[in-house]
């Protein structure tokens, strides 16, 4: 079928799908290959969706735990019917209002949605997402950005990473360097520069943008000077480089002395033995074998990450961009060198009452469906966080019980020591780099929002205790993509105006393809 169409640009074919509904399809050449696109129709117009085009060769077999590799030029036609690709190897982790989407390690693929007719003629601007997940769940198939793609008509793609120890194994060596989903996205760019003009995206207008883990990664790339030309502006939501976006070389040696012993890969003579054994397992073997809980400290709230998270590689990641040995480095030009938007929402800290375990609550005596009383702070999160980051001072201590301390009843009180946690994992990380991009910039644009509007739609699995204000972790996802309200119980909804909702949805799209397009 493609073998008399290289001599046009694209071919619109028409394909039956049942006898009261068409779908109009798209073949298109691009330096890689023919990709396929399928019509989508909606009040304000069609979007055509190239579902699951690779961007590199499979991470299987030899090139597990190492470095993306081009995926070349194929000779089929690729982009599949389905509205979902697979996502990478992780542990099963539902959140609401997402697809549950199949695990397979062939998963460097990307989603691209182009408004309208598919034209090189468009040059539109385009907009690159990474999602969250803490760097251990996720995938591109979650995110529906139709109403984003139709309403700011703007190209956006969303990208698979290597996840969880599949995405950062490191034994800091040349056979294991670690950062491999950092490098996943960087390669998806390279390959949305080399062929996105031919979808009518504008390769000289890309914006990367992302969430939580997503918007610390949108940061990290932001601090690679080799990115250089790859995008020009960036958005990071609930999420920069920060204290929780890296990890330390002792939290990596014991996340990696567990796996091998979980995985019977430890007592081998040699790395490249190591190695050898791990890519021999199944993934699933790898991804079960370890998880964030397995560091959890119920009585003090923190978790280690280590081989979970980005690490300072000395190569693509050459320092802990959260203490910075200096500002007007390389990497920090080209940070200032874009145009920056980072922002946050008011009840970041709701993740708090979610690591409030059993054991600490028994221990203070408190429920956390009730209050989080003051003793969590002062006597737990607070000297858990100067000892983690800062080292053992008790006078910082005190000084944080005390400006997270209020008199004005036990549910202020617990909004403050979901305060702090926001604060300290989100907020202060963001103004920070904020701060940096701003001061005495004349290259270039700094933004920053806030959101304060709750939403019915958390992607939290538990429903916020009655005390709780704001609007919580990732509810913004919400107001950009097309997400199912399914789970959501109708009481809930009744009391929702969802055409208040909708529109305050269209304003945030405004701006944030507004800033893609103009800076």
């Amino acid at each position: 079928m493609v073998g008399g169409l290289f001599l046009c640009f694209a071919t619109y074919l028409t394909v039956l799908v049942k006898a009261s509904s068409v779908i109009n399809v798209v073949e298109v050449k691009t330096p890689s290959g023919w990709v396929r696109g399928y019509e989508e129709n909606y009040a304000r117009g069609q979007v055509y969706r190239f579902i699951k085009v690779p961007f590199a060769q499979p991470p299987v077999g030899d090139l597990r735990f190492q470095k993306p590799m081009p995926i070349g030029e194929w000779s089929d036609v690729r982009g599949t019917r389905d509205v979902n690709s697979p996502q990478c190897p992780q542990i099963e982790n539902p959140i609401p209002g997402f697809d549950q989407l199949e695990d397979n390690e062939d998963c460097l693929y990307l989603n691209i949605y182009v408004p309208g007719k598919v034209s090189k003629e468009n040059k539109l601007h385009v907009m690159v997402w990474f999602h969250g997940g803490g760097f251990i769940c996720g995938g591109a198939s979650q995110y529906k950005p139709q109403k984003m793609v139709l309403e700011g008509q703007v190209i956006v793609i969303t990208v698979n990473y290597r996840l969880g120890l599949l995405g950062f194994l490191t034994l800091h060596d040349p056979l294991a360097p670690g950062n491999y989903g950092l490098r996943d996205q960087i390669e998806a760019l390279r390959w949305i520069q080399n062929n996105i003009a031919a979808l009518g995206g504008d390769p000289k207008s890309v914006t990367i943008f992302g969430e939580s883990a997503g918007g610390m990664s949108v940061s990290l790339q932001t601090l690679i000077p080799s990115n250089e030309g790859l995008f020009q502006r960036a958005i990071s939501q609930s999420g920069v480089v920060s204290y929780y976006s890296h990890a330390n070389k002792k939290e990596e040696e014991q996340t990696n002395e567990l796996l091998l012993k979980r995985t019977g890969c430890d007592g081998r003579e040699s790395i490249a033995e190591t190695m050898k054994c791990l890519r021999d397992l199944p993934a699933k073997n790898i991804t079960e074998a370890i998880s964030m809980y397995d560091f959890v400290k119920p009585l003090n709230v923190s978790i280690q990450v280590g081989s979970l998270v980005p690490t300072v590689d000395g190569e693509l990641v050459k320092e802990n961009f959260a203490f910075p040995k200096r500002w007007d480095n390389e990497a920090y030009r080209f940070f200032r060198s874009i145009d920056f938007m980072s922002g946050t929402l008011d009840g970041e800290g709701n993740l708090a009452y979610l690591l409030m375990s059993p054991e600490l609550q028994e221990k203070l005596e408190f429920n956390v469906s009730k209050s989080i009383p003051k003793s969590a702070l002062c006597n737990v999160l607070a000297p858990s966080f100067v000892e983690s980051f800062i080292g053992n001072i008790p006078s910082l201590t005190q000084e944080i019980c005390d400006f997270y301390t209020t008199d004005e009843g036990t549910d202020e009180q617990s909004n403050k020591v979901c305060e702090f946690l926001g604060d300290t994992w989100f907020i202060i990380p963001s103004n920070f780099m904020l701060s940096i991009h701003a001061k005495n910039n004349d290259r270039s644009r700094t933004f920053q929002y806030l959101v304060t509007q709750p939403t019915p739609f958390s992607i939290i699995p538990l429903d916020p205790p009655s005390w709780f204000k704001g609007a919580g972790h990732g509810e913004e996802i919400h107001l950009l993509f097309n997400m199912s309200r399914d789970h959501v119980p109708e009481e809930k909804l009744k009391n929702v105006d969802i055409p208040a909702l909708d529109k305050f949805s269209s304003d945030v799209i405004k701006h944030w393809t507004n800033f893609a397009k103009f800076g």
